[in-house]
C-alpha cells in the first residue's frame, strides 16, 4: 500500500490528537549492553500506562510544590478543568507543560523562586 505524504500527516494528526488509535505499539528497550530491543505491546495497555505516567507526574509536581488545583492551573496557564483532566489521565499534556512538569519534580524551589520573582515585580 502506497500512502501519499497527505495521507500519512493526516493519519499522524489523527494519532496525536487522540481521534485514533496506533494498531501496534513497539516498545525499545536497553539491552543492557549498549544495545536496544524491540517488543510489541498491546495500543491500550500502553496508551492507559502513559496515561498514569502524566497522570501522577502532574499530581507529584502540585503535591511538591505545595499548591492546590486552581493554583497549580494558574502557574501552567491553564484551566482548573484542563489540570483535573490532566491528573485523571483524560487529556496528556504538552510538551512544555510536561518539561515544566519535569522541572517542578526534580527542583520545585526554583519554580517557586520563580513564581515568587514574578509577583514581587
Amino acid at each position: 500500500m502506497n500512502a501519499t505524504l497527505k495521507e500519512i500527516l493526516r493519519r499522524k494528526a489523527a494519532l496525536l490528537s487522540g481521534a485514533a488509535r496506533p494498531g501496534r505499539v513497539t516498545q525499545l528497550m536497553s539491552d543492557g549492553k549498549g544495545g536496544f530491543g524491540r517488543r510489541s505491546v498491546d495500543p491500550e495497555t500502553f496508551r492507559k500506562a502513559q496515561a498514569d505516567d502524566h497522570a501522577s507526574g502532574v499530581a507529584v509536581a502540585r503535591e511538591k510544590l505545595g499548591l492546590s488545583q486552581r493554583e497549580m492551573a494558574a502557574l501552567m496557564g491553564v484551566s482548573p478543568r484542563t489540570l483535573q483532566n490532566w491528573e485523571q489521565g483524560q487529556r496528556e499534556p504538552s510538551q512544555a507543560a510536561k518539561m515544566l512538569l519535569r522541572v517542578a519534580i526534580k527542583h520545585p524551589r526554583a519554580v517557586l523562586d520563580a513564581i515568587e520573582r514574578k509577583f514581587a515585580a
